[in-house]
């Protein structure tokens, strides 16, 4: 099974309701269509947090900010950017692309800090790809709606 990541893109006031522990919003919807309100980085999350550290990205985009940390949670707390945070993310996402990103992969330091998949190399790292642009997509939408993003690891 393994463990995903999950990215929720909200208003402010949802996320500060989340934050407190009220409510965990849905991604918001139309007529059955999604329009990127949610990203599932699946288990590539840990390959991609570790290329944008290695990267310099000035935020984590993948597990934010940890929050609620006096919860019980499976693996880690949830965590949440505010709508500046994802801005100064969604710049340095537009400006790296996918190639200069994976030419940060290194096998062994990668397999050193235990980051999933293990053996990613150069080449190996071509499987991020379509997770990568997904990323940099959800990131562009809430910096332009001006959204907070929520993580949350299951």
């Amino acid at each position: 099974m393994g463990i995903t990541v999950e990215l929720t893109r909200v208003g402010p006031e949802a996320a500060r309701s989340a934050i407190a522990g009220d409510e965990w919003p849905d991604p918001e919807t139309r007529e059955g269509e999604s329009f990127g309100a949610f990203c599932s980085l699946d288990k590539a999350w840990g390959a991609i947090q570790w290329l944008l550290g290695a990267a310099g990205c000035p935020v984590d985009p993948v597990l934010g900010t940890p929050f609620l940390e006096d919860g019980s949670f499976d693996y880690a707390p949830p965590g949440v950017l505010t709508a500046e945070e994802v801005t100064r993310a969604s710049a340095f996402l537009g400006a790296l692309d996918f190639d200069t990103l994976a030419d940060f992969a290194d096998e062994d330091a990668m397999d050193e800090d235990s980051v999933y998949p293990t053996g990613l190399d150069r080449q190996g790292a071509e499987e991020l790809r379509d997770h990568y642009a997904d990323v940099r997509a959800f990131y562009e939408a809430a910096a332009r709606a001006q959204q907070w993003v929520l993580t949350l690891m299951r």
